[in-house]
């Protein structure tokens, strides 16, 4: 069954390519929406199999760029599937441009296609934490997990709007679908908090553009253990004391 990969990036050339180059297996075509990138990661993403739609958009607005990437993927879907068609045999998988897939996981991925009992799939994120062979576990670490891939059924569906600055947190699925997806057991490494400066450079620019989030808890959890205000023996409200395993994959 065909699979259409979706990405919004910006400035990832560190993991684009190995992002990119790890769901071209499973994908009958990939496409990326770059907003702006200063540091090649167009190119990276053409030389790794993907085609890549330079944004027209100004500012952040999560759910406006997914809203247009699903209907990117929906030129891929035959008219007789796009109109409220639950057997569609078409799927889309949005992920982020610094989550790789596990490459022993493809076969999932594939299978889950096949499956006509459900319409949309959450997969496993492991947060690399300080190195590429551990992960962060502690409280909403240790499960996490994020609706990914869903059916492409229907072309009226949209990415919900968030009370949140710049449409944060929209998931990745369209929000018609969001209360009936199920685990699917494929996983996904994320490398955006891996390196300190990484993680507290996000935490300013998450606070820069939704301040005063109380339901994330500021951010704090980003950073915790990085900055003497947030030790991490900390307990906060979404984390913590930090813990830290060993990736296996």
């Amino acid at each position: 069954m065909p699979i259409i990969g979706l990405l919004r990036v910006k400035n990832e050339a560190r993991w684009i390519h190995r992002v990119v180059k790890s769901i071209v297996p499973v994908c009958q075509h990939v496409v990326v929406l770059d907003d702006h990138s200063t540091d090649g990661t167009p190119d990276i993403c053409r030389k790794a199999g993907a085609y890549v739609i330079d944004s027209e958009f100004e500012g952040c607005d999560e759910s406006r760029d997914k809203d247009f990437l699903l209907g990117k993927a929906y030129n891929f879907v035959p008219g007789e599937f796009s109109k409220g068609n639950p057997t569609s045999p078409y799927w889309a998988l949005l992920i982020d441009g610094d989550e790789e897939l596990v490459r022993t996981d493809a076969a999932k991925v594939r299978m889950l296609t096949r499956r006509q009992d459900c319409h949309s799939f959450s997969f496993d994120i492991l947060y690399l934490w300080d190195s590429m062979t551990q992960i962060r576990t502690d409280r909403v670490y240790r499960q996490f997990r994020r609706p990914s891939m869903f059916r492409l059924m229907n072309d009226t569906f949209r990415f919900q709007r968030t009370p949140w600055g710049a449409n944060f947190h929209c998931s990745s699925i369209p929000q018609e679908m969001l209360h009936g997806s199920q685990p699917s057991g494929a996983r996904l490494l994320h490398y955006g908090y891996m390196h300190k400066e990484d993680r507290l450079r996000k935490y300013e620019w998450y606070n820069a553009l939704d301040p005063r989030n109380a339901g994330e808890d500021c951010y704090r959890h980003i950073i915790q253990g990085d900055v003497p205000e947030i030790p991490a023996d900390a307990v906060l409200m979404h984390a913590g004391p930090l813990k830290l395993e060993a990736l296996r994959v």
